[in-house]
């Protein structure tokens, strides 16, 4: 907003960061505080004018949001070309034009080079609020084009009284989710919502299990394989970090799954370091096979075999 009130605004703003840390929830704030028409002075849009009114009614002749049509879908060119026309018309408001791409990274092959166009020739007072989980993928163009601005995790006191707020609960994960989440509150409160830290919690005690034979890795590959395979590979090979963590640093702080500190210790006991360190880079080759692999299932026994037999293949 310092940057407004100076009128130094890029044309065109790249905002990155972890999953979950709400950058699309910044753009829209930073969307509705350039249209607002009396902003509060922290820069904040009133939520009372008539152009914060046109906003919360999804009709604001001034705002274009340019988004997947269904969640996991790419963006097509359809979209980027009307981007064109919409920042080609004058102003309704005469506070400019704004226009969200969220995410970014959605955009098809065609659509990204049809953006590049925009951005390499702005037309009008148009401000483009760009969002991205994974801003290497981008066209370096793109990238180039943009002024970034990168959200930091947010691990601090504020986040935690946020999350507490919206939990409106405590129990015994509350404490570990921010830092799990890597410091992005949003997902620790999808985390906390959805069940996460028990579905991690009843993970480890399939492991616990099928060291205790109470049943086969064929029979376990089935039941994860059923959960999900890239959830489920996914915990995993976080459980062989954490256990590699274990037997060189012994940080608790460290690991991915503090909450599970008592089992993973009981499963550390058991592999040895370079048993670990072998399965760990194999790992890494079947989180990429699970894109493809036609027979994922398949894929989850050789995985529970290797950890059951402490062997791991060529």
């Amino acid at each position: 907003m310092q940057r407004v009130s100076q009128q130094r605004l890029p044309h065109a703003l790249l905002l990155t960061g972890a999953a979950g840390l709400g950058k699309r929830h910044l753009a829209s704030s930073l969307s509705h505080s350039l249209l607002c028409e009396s902003r509060q002075g922290s820069g904040v849009a009133c939520g009372q004018c008539r152009s914060c009114q046109l906003l919360a009614a999804g009709s604001h002749p001034d705002y274009l949001l340019v988004e997947p049509e269904e969640e996991g879908k790419g963006i097509g060119i359809a979209p980027v070309r009307e981007i064109s026309e919409f920042q080609s018309l004058s102003s309704h408001t005469g506070r400019g034009r704004v226009v969200q791409i969220e995410p970014v990274d959605a955009l098809t092959m065609n659509a990204a080079n049809a953006l590049l166009k925009t951005l390499e020739e702005p037309v009008g007072q148009t401000t483009l609020i760009l969002t991205s989980d994974r801003p290497m993928s981008l066209l370096p163009t793109i990238r180039s084009r943009c002024q970034q601005v990168t959200l930091a995790p947010a691990l601090d006191d504020e986040s935690n009284v946020w999350l507490k707020k919206e939990l409106q609960h405590t129990d015994k994960y509350d404490k570990h989710l921010l830092g799990m989440s890597g410091g992005a509150p949003l997902k620790a409160l999808r985390w906390a919502e959805s069940g996460e830290m028990s579905w991690r919690e009843e993970r480890c005690r399939d492991l616990l299990a099928l060291e205790g034979d109470e049943f086969s890795a064929v029979t376990l590959a089935q039941r994860w394989y059923e959960m999900g395979s890239e959830r489920t590979v996914s915990w995993f090979y976080g459980v062989v970090l954490d256990l590699l963590r274990m037997k060189q640093i012994s940080q608790a702080s460290a690991l991915t799954n503090p909450h599970l500190q008592s089992q993973l210790h009981r499963l550390a006991d058991r592999v040895d370091l370079e048993f670990l360190q072998r399965l760990g880079e194999r790992m890494q080759e079947w989180m990429r096979a699970l894109r493809s692999q036609t027979n994922q299932q398949l894929l989850l026994e050789e995985m529970l075999l290797a950890w059951q037999q402490r062997r791991v293949g060529g």
